[in-house]
């Protein structure tokens, strides 16, 4: 069996181990577990609630690691949490999350879910949650 060239050799490590660092960067559960149910304080609350029961919570069950990573710990600012819900492009094109076009969440929902997933990512124990964008 013929051996690859010394610079070959060294660039697949290199890969190898790119790979290995990016895996282990991301995290199956967020740094302090979510206590309690979220209190919801206002209707824009409920109303990005329900879109993410009908849409994201068989794959993140309360924002945690199930079928999909957790979204709890991923400090994203609101476009890019929309764009990640609109694009099934995501880091290199990986990932197995399906696309959400606007027939299927409007804009006014889009915005609901985007309130509800900032305060999902605060929430601590019991206290209650300001809804702001």
């Amino acid at each position: 069996m013929r051996q690859l060239p010394k610079k070959y050799r060294i660039l697949k490590a290199v890969v190898c181990g790119l790979c290995l660092v990016l895996s282990s960067c991301g995290t199956a559960r967020r740094s302090e577990p979510i206590m309690g149910p979220l209190t919801v304080q206002t209707q824009q609350l409920e109303n990005g609630r329900v879109v993410f029961m009908q849409n994201c919570h068989r794959c993140h069950p309360l924002g945690e690691a199930g079928l999909g990573p957790s979204i709890n710990n991923i400090p994203l600012p609101g476009v890019a949490l929309r764009f990640r819900v609109r694009s099934k492009a995501f880091f290199l094109g990986i990932g197995r999350m399906p696309s959400f076009k606007k027939h299927e969440i409007s804009r006014e929902q889009m915005d609901e879910l985007v309130v509800y997933l900032k305060a999902l990512r605060r929430h601590k124990g019991n206290e209650a949650v300001a809804a702001t964008k």
